[in-house]
């Protein structure tokens, strides 16, 4: 599986930043990292933060594969244990419903 190509950061000048601040949040919104600089020095790195809203499947396999088998028996043994069956007060209630 080919590696996905990371694009090098745009060099920004904090002048540059500063007067054009719109045209850098466009960037960062689609994914651009940015360098300030001044007088062409390296100052700070600026990249979006990343939400992921998935994960996927493979990842989720492969952070799972090494976990414990569930002893589904003993799991619920344990809950049943833990908490009690039988509710003590009606949680819908004076709901309406």
């Amino acid at each position: 599986m080919p590696v996905p190509e990371v694009p090098q950061p745009t060099e920004v000048s904090v002048r540059q930043f500063v007067n054009d601040s719109g045209a850098v949040t466009r960037g960062l919104r689609e994914g651009r990292q940015y360098v300030l600089t001044i007088n062409g020095e390296p100052l700070a790195e600026v990249r979006p933060i990343r939400r992921r809203r998935f994960v996927p499947t493979g990842q989720a396999q492969a952070m799972f594969a090494a976990a414990p088998a569930l002893d589904y028996d003993a799991l619920r043994d344990d809950l049943d244990a833990a908490v009690d069956g039988e509710l003590s007060d009606d949680p819908l209630e004076g709901t309406g419903l």
